[in-house]
């Protein structure tokens, strides 16, 4: 190799990863501009006197319910258009909103703003994964989606410090406007900075075609109900943290979102990055250990989070929150490289989409109007500290994905063995 060749070589390695770093950017303010509400929950529900299950519809469900119906065409719209120009469009529409509501003066204005928000973050992720796919050999793809999954939690540190400090002291409005307008100058830096990448493979399918591939795929059913059923816990948890430290441990939303920023996130953001490398080191060999990981990691989320939420110490508590936010890394970032390793790269947009459409409408869609029913149906009996029994009850639905993580272990182990004897394996992509 020529000193030419190598230096194309790393100039293209180096660019590659500069994508990335936009990308996470990217992520970074889809999460914020989703969960800079459950922040902002006590003023907002103190200003328009609303109850527990009206929080959790205006931070779950309207979100939820818009993703869930934009979420498929525009997973599919990612796999046959041009994808920088797209998320463009998406990022620029739900960080506008997200600004725009801080002008919200009802519980209704608000409601109909964030579904026009979740209706156009549903695309976001579907066209990220399917863009990092193709600048990233598998190899190197799980690493990849695993930084690119720190934009979660490094949008809800950076969110939750700056915009609680700012709700702290100029009010819920002005956090909201600070959150929605860094989107729009982004939104320029993807058009003007990002190529759009060659596709790996220059196929495509049709919709009806590619639902069918994925349910004739056993592996991929199992990890995706796991994955989205252990997204029932998550955000069920997540959207509830702030409004139960300031109830539980008397604090102000400002302090909350320091405490949260200072503690909670910085952990889960290392976790992520690991998980992608263990992921990468692992599932390239020995497939169904990982499905056992994730399993065994849904199933400590019980008793950690029962720590949380029962301890009367600040600190424990917020250990523990950490503890759990770490675990759901280990859940959520195999899940998804597994899932893009597992479908071709035509269909990455679309399973991707399915993935997001089932997480968001079933889990954080009912996650958080769950936990605020509990919390109201427990208040006549628990008082101020209904919330508090309503997450304990809640987080025993993390025992259910186990079920279908180690189910799709099972099956993988069977592909093998099939394999290994000479026979065509029952599983696709295993």
């Amino acid at each position: 190799m020529d000193d030419r060749t190598e230096t194309r070589g790393e100039s293209r390695s180096l660019y590659r990863w500069g994508v990335l770093a936009v990308l996470v950017c990217v992520y970074m303010l889809h999460h914020l501009d989703r969960m800079v509400l459950t922040l902002l929950q006590e003023p907002i529900k103190h200003e328009f006197q609303l109850s527990d299950s009206q929080l959790g519809l205006i931070s779950g469900t309207a979100y939820a319910v818009a993703f869930g119906l934009a979420g498929l065409p525009l997973g599919m719209l990612a796999d046959r258009t041009r994808r920088v120009r797209l998320l463009a469009v998406l990022l620029t529409v739900w960080s506008g909103l997200t600004a725009f509501a801080a002008t919200a003066n009802s519980f209704v204005t608000l409601f109909l703003i964030r579904i026009g928000v979740g209706a156009a973050e549903s695309g976001g992720t579907p066209t990220n994964l399917s863009l990092i796919s193709d600048y990233f050999h598998k190899d190197r793809r799980s690493t990849a989606i695993g930084i690119y999954l720190v934009g979660s939690q490094v949008g809800t540190l950076i969110g939750f410090a700056l915009t609680g400090v700012i709700a702290a002291s100029y009010g819920w409005r002005a956090a909201l406007l600070v959150a929605g307008l860094p989107g729009v100058a982004l939104a320029l830096v993807l058009l003007f900075l990002v190529r759009e990448p060659p596709r790996q493979e220059a196929q495509t399918v049709a919709p009806l075609a590619a639902f069918k591939q994925i349910g004739a795929n056993p592996v991929l059913l199992h990890l995706i109900i796991g994955l989205t059923l252990a997204n029932v816990v998550a955000p069920g948890i997540s959207s509830w943290l702030p409004s139960f430290l300031i109830r539980t441990h008397d604090l102000n939303v400002g302090s909350v979102g320091l405490i949260m920023a200072a503690t909670i996130y910085p952990l889960s953001t290392t976790a992520s990055i690991v998980a992608g490398m263990v992921t990468d080191r692992i599932a390239a060999r020995r497939v169904q250990l990982m499905f056992r990981f994730m399993a065994a990691a849904a199933f400590v989320m019980v008793p950690v989070v029962l720590v949380g939420v029962l301890t009367g110490s600040l600190w424990l508590a917020l250990a523990a929150f950490a503890t759990q936010h770490v675990l759901h890394m280990f859940i959520n970032t195999p899940g998804y490289a597994l899932a893009m390793t597992l479908v071709p790269s035509h269909m990455r947009g679309t399973t991707a989409a399915v993935l997001q459409v089932l997480s968001n409408l079933i889990g954080f869609g009912v996650g958080p109007m769950v936990g605020g029913a509990l919390s109201d149906a427990l208040h006549p009996y628990f008082g101020d500290q209904s919330l508090r029994y309503a997450l304990a009850f809640f987080v025993f639905l993390s025992l259910w994905p186990c079920a279908h993580l180690l189910r799709a272990s099972v099956l993988v182990r069977r592909a093998k063995q099939q394999a290994d004897a000479g026979a065509e394996p029952a599983v696709q992509g295993a």
